[in-house]
């Protein structure tokens, strides 16, 4: 599963990820991430952070980043909402990291602990001792991380406009010219931002998005496969199938089947 579509139905969410990559993209939640095996580059707000085994880091609520990891990398992802973190949610919601993650010679171990017992605890059950297990992680880490108070610029810059709109507005039917309407700019310019700022085309950061939700719903849900990409904002089951294979490099049905831990994800709220 790879939960970075922007509507966060609940509050909180965990999955193990292997060998993740993935496009700009941001959501309202904040995004914990552990590396257990491998190597990934992070990138946030265009600043790319080398990351190993053992490194974690925190994104907080706003901040556009991606993934590109190599063929070996496990990581864990964590996310949840501030309302979850007691006294921590207001440097969650009024400041931003200078640099967002740490080398291994300062991760603690009970985050390791915390990110284990997070995965196997019914959220639903007992929200109460999955937050206390995510201000364990917090009081591990923001305290090592130099903060800085979140500015608010007089405008966004298209880019995060861009990542913005389609995070909210995957679901519809969107092509550059709509988009370029929508966001009141020349298509050709739109273009220009996804192949020499996003480095990869409209159609395919698009796909991204709708089979990421796509996943997402099948392990969350029993949905139909029909419902499923009717929903992602998919016109046909055709185009479904062909774009999901490009970037999964298997079927729907053949994803569905082979599930790693389908109900290992736990989620506080009500599902999609």
């Amino acid at each position: 599963m790879n939960p970075f579509y922007e509507q966060q139905n609940g509050s909180f969410r965990i999955t193990m990820c292997q060998n993740l990559s993935f496009p700009e993209h941001l959501h309202t939640h904040t995004e914990f991430l552990y590396i257990p095996e491998g190597q990934t580059q992070l990138s946030v707000e265009e600043t790319v952070y080398p990351m190993k085994q053992g490194d974690c880091a925190v994104i907080f609520p706003g901040q556009v980043h991606s993934y590109l990891s190599s063929s070996d990398c496990r990581m864990w992802i964590l996310i949840f909402d501030a309302g979850l973190t007691a006294s921590f949610q207001y440097l969650l919601r009024k400041f931003r990291p200078v640099c967002p993650y740490l080398d291994s010679s300062r991760v603690h171990p009970d985050i390791f602990l915390a990110m284990d017992r997070l995965n196997c605890i019914n959220i639903e059950e007992t929200p109460a001792l999955g937050s206390a297990w995510i201000q364990i992680i917090l009081g591990h880490t923001l305290p090592l991380l130099e903060l800085t108070e979140k500015k608010q610029p007089e405008s966004e810059s298209l880019t995060y406009q861009l990542i913005r709109y389609l995070a909210e507005h995957f679901q519809e039917p969107l092509t550059l010219e709509s988009l370029a309407k929508a966001l009141h700019v020349n298509k050709y310019y739109l273009s220009h931002i996804f192949s020499e700022k996003l480095h990869i085309s409209f159609p395919r950061y698009l796909n991204h998005l709708r089979v990421d939700y796509a996943c997402n719903t099948m392990q969350l849900s029993e949905k139909s496969l029909t419902d499923i990409w009717a929903e992602a904002g998919f016109s046909s089951q055709r185009s479904f199938n062909r774009s999901f294979r490009e970037i999964k490099g298997m079927s729907p049905l053949a994803y569905r089947k082979n599930m790693p831990n389908p109900r290992r994800s736990h989620m506080l709220g009500p599902q999609p």
